[in-house]
């Protein structure tokens, strides 16, 4: 019985033994060690507008870009387009960028998207050139439109 046990431990101090570590070559570099220049680290990210496939149309996606960055909306078309392969372009941390590449896509549609530190404006192109001498100072009074059903 004891000769069994013996046999047994000696087997399982064996079985747990392991190969020594390799030397392994080459270039390493120690991984607790301060750099020797510091680097700025941003706490907030700039807020990166861009058209997402779920947003579906432009208004959707300006209602996001709105929210998102603290602005309100005012959205003066009497219709809503959808967003397509152009707007895949726009990735910016500029609203006024952004804008203005809205409104050249869309210029086909007369669209016009301008912005300021508080609002997204949205206009028909040719309301935002009549009606003020710059866009982004534009009226925000409701559009004909709008008043047409209600009599």
């Amino acid at each position: 019985m004891f000769r069994t046990g013996l046999i047994i431990a000696a087997g399982a101090l064996a079985a747990c033994g392991t190969p020594p570590a390799k030397n392994f070559g080459g270039r390493w570099k120690a991984v607790n060690h301060f750099q020797a220049q510091p680097t700025e680290i941003p706490l907030v990210a700039d807020y990166t507008y861009y058209a997402a496939p779920m947003d579906g149309t432009l208004k959707t996606m300006l209602v996001r870009w709105a929210n998102d960055s603290g602005r309100e909306l005012s959205y003066q078309l009497p219709f809503d387009v959808t967003l397509y392969t152009p707007v895949s372009s726009i990735r910016t941390t500029s609203i006024d960028s952004a804008a203005q590449q809205l409104t050249q896509i869309y210029a086909a549609q007369h669209v016009h998207v301008s912005a300021t530190d508080q609002k997204i404006l949205v206009l028909a192109s040719d309301a935002a050139s009549r009606g003020s001498p710059h866009p982004k100072i534009a009226s925000t009074a409701p559009t004909p439109v709008e008043h047409a059903g209600a009599k």
